[in-house]
Formats: structure tokens, sequence, C-alpha cells
């Protein structure tokens, strides 16, 4: 029996219960916390909902969480004009600073950063002596020109503006700089693995979100004469919101179509929705409570989850554990989740052809209630055997191994 390790995990993000960054922080803290003593550096402002998880979920022993913050002025500005990606960089320098007092006080065997997980980001982890993993990271999908958002101005200018930091990232050699400062680079996504390719090194492949199966029961939805299609997220263009509604249109069908979620996007889909005359057969919620998007699953047919570039995907977990099929675009997150047999993965081309793979898969589970059902079945089969949140723990315990024996 391997012995216990004395970890510092640096989790910027780490909320439970709220999804997303937060819950990925969240859970490996308490996965890790299962095999090793782990003190969690985290920011201040998470402490009353960890303090709540914690009453609700109990107790870990070998778990600590040590809270930082940057100073008042600097929280007012990250609030008042939204300057998250600038706060987030100032608190990992200033979190570097506090991860060396932490290790002149106490032996640690092995650092990790699990949040943010960007790779386009530095990490306060680097450089203080002791052994460092780094991930899983992503965010190296890259939008193709063909699908870039060209009636769109504003986000046009934030996607090419991503891209160029991409490759930007590697031309410069910072990304590769980053990666071999840490004794392993873990990615979840193959793009981002490439994209350390491409830098010289090589990485371990583990996709960063995960999930618990009993939080999701099969339903046994009451028939319905048309396909009842879901999406849940931010209504943000590069989550794909527009092809899907085009999507919808094309295919020929009488599919209906509910978005839970806002965002900036949400007016121009309302704009296209009335444009392509889809008013009856499209349903914009808007904003929802987490417990609502659990339960609501059960009332759809598929999950329509056209992101082109999500890193992870809470949501579709979610959906795969419901037994809810997933139509996806083959990239991303979503491309190592959705495998054959799971789902429908639509190939990257232009923008008519991505349209088009769109509305085929939709024609495609309207026209086969059958195929969705064993579709959704091995949905639910693949995620509990490759996304259980404590099969994942495992798979990191092992590396957490395998990287002190080297």
């Amino acid at each position: 029996m391997s012995r216990r390790l004395r970890v510092l995990l640096s989790a910027y993000s780490c909320e439970p219960g709220k999804g997303s960054e937060p819950e990925v922080g969240w859970q490996w803290a308490r996965q890790m916390a299962r095999w090793h003593d782990v003190t969690v550096l985290t920011r201040a402002n998470n402490e009353p909902t960890i303090r709540a998880g914690l009453a609700r979920e109990g107790e870990m022993p070998g778990l600590r969480f040590v809270f930082h913050d940057l100073a008042a002025p600097m929280l007012r500005l990250k609030k008042r004009l939204g300057w998250h990606d600038l706060y987030y960089r100032r608190w990992q320098a200033s979190a570097r600073q506090v991860i060396a007092r932490m290790v002149r006080e106490t032996p640690f065997d092995l650092l990790h950063h699990v949040t943010y997980a960007g790779a386009r980001f530095p990490a306060a982890i680097f450089g203080h002596g002791v052994p460092a993993i780094w991930g899983p990271v992503g965010g190296f999908e890259s939008m193709p020109g063909a699908l870039l958002p060209w009636r769109y101005p504003r986000e046009l200018t934030e996607e090419v503006a991503r891209n160029m930091a991409n490759a930007l990232q590697v031309a410069s050699g910072a990304l590769g700089r980053r990666a071999t400062a840490a004794e392993l680079a873990i990615v979840s996504t193959k793009e981002t693995a490439a994209a350390l390719e491409g830098s010289g090194v090589r990485s371990r492949l583990l996709p960063t979100i995960g999930i618990h199966l009993k939080d999701f029961v099969p339903p046994d939805p009451a028939p319905a004469d048309h396909l009842r299609l879901l999406f849940a997220g931010r209504l943000l263009y590069w989550k794909g919101v527009e092809l899907a509604i085009r999507g919808l249109h094309a295919s020929g069908t009488t599919a209906c179509l509910t978005l839970m979620g806002d965002g900036r996007f949400r007016r121009n889909a309302e704009k296209l929705v009335r444009e392509l005359g889809l008013q009856d057969r499209v349903e914009f919620r808007g904003q929802v409570a987490r417990a609502e998007v659990l339960a609501a699953y059960r009332l759809y047919d598929a999950m329509l989850f056209p992101s082109l570039h999500d890193t992870g995907g809470f949501v579709l977990l979610e959906a795969m554990a419901a037994t809810l099929p997933v139509i996806c675009l083959a990239c991303g997150g979503p491309a190592l989740a959705v495998l054959e047999g799971c789902g429908l993965r639509v190939p990257l081309g232009s923008r008519e052809e991505v349209i088009a793979g769109v509305a085929a898969a939709i024609r495609r589970y309207a026209e086969d209630p059958e195929l969705r059902r064993t579709h959704g079945a091995q949905a639910r089969k693949h995620v509990a055997e490759n996304y259980a949140w404590d099969r994942k723990g495992e798979i990191m315990n092992s590396i957490y191994q395998e990287v002190l024996a080297k």
C-alpha cells in the first residue's frame, strides 16, 4: 500500500454544487484526500460555499483549505469592470508567494494545479523545488476560420484574438516552458495535446470533468409525437447556439428545441429564430437553477450541444448519465466524451457542411427512436466507466505514484 503524500492543490476555482470549474476544483480536492493529506489553496471568496459543502458532505481528515485573495481594490475592479483574466493572473502571481512560504513551512511531496483548467494561463506551482503536476488543462481548441462569427463583430474580435493568443503561446515557446516546468502535463483535449506536441512536450490525456452517477436516475419519459431536444449552458456564439438553431431549421423535422441558460448571444439567437419562423419550435427558458436543469433531463429525448471549443462540458456528461444521447461537433472535450454509439458527432468542415451535419443528426434521431434509446443507454454506461469521479480519483492517484517514482 502506498504511503499518504503531503499534497498542495492549487484550485483558484473550488466550490461544491456549482458545476463547471468550481466543481472541478472541489471534486479533485475531495478525491485526492481519499489517499493523501491534501492542502487546497483557493480563493477566500469560496470559503462560505466550501464550509457549507463540508457540513453537507462531511469533513475529511486529510483535507484542509487555505484561503487567499487579492486586496479589496483589485476585487472591486474585477467585479465592476469584468477583469476576470487580469485578476486571475495577478492571483496566481500572489499565490506563488503564498506557496513559497507554505513549502518552507511544510515538506510537501507534490504540488498540483487543477483550476483554472486553461493552458494559456500561468500557474503558481512551478519553481518551488517540489515535483509538480499541471492539469488536466485545455483551451487550445481554436475555432476554424470557416466557422468564425463573421456576422457578429464583437464575437468575431474575441474569437480571432483567442485563436491568435493560442498560436502565439506555441510560437513564443510560452506553452512549452510552462509544460516543461512540471514533471507531468495532463491535458483534457486532443487539440491541447497536439499543441504541446508542437512545442516538443508529451502529455497525458485525461478529461478534466467528471460526474457522480448516483445523482442521475434513468428517466422513463412519456412518449411524444416529435423529437425533444435540449441545449443547456451559456448562450454564447462559441457554444454553438446559432449552429443548433440553423441545424434545427434545416432538419426538415418537427423537432423542438429548448435552450436553458442565458448570455450575450441570446438577443441574436432570438432574432434568428424569428427570421427562420421557428418561434413555435424553439423555447428560451433563460437562466434556471441547476436543480431545475438536472430535473429537466428526463423530459427530453436528446442533448444538442454543438460547442465549437469546449474543453469539457458538464451538462453533456449530465445528459449522458440521464441516458440522453448527444449531438455534438467532433472537437474538444465533447468529442472525447461522445464515443461511437453514445451519440452523433458532426465532423468539422465549412459552415454549410456543419449545419447540414447537425440537421442530418437531428433527422436521424427524429426518425429512429430505438437508436436514441440504444445510444442513451450506451452513453450512461460509458460515463459510468470513464467519467465517474471515484474512478477518476483512482486514475489520478496512480499518476501521483508514477510521478514520484520517477
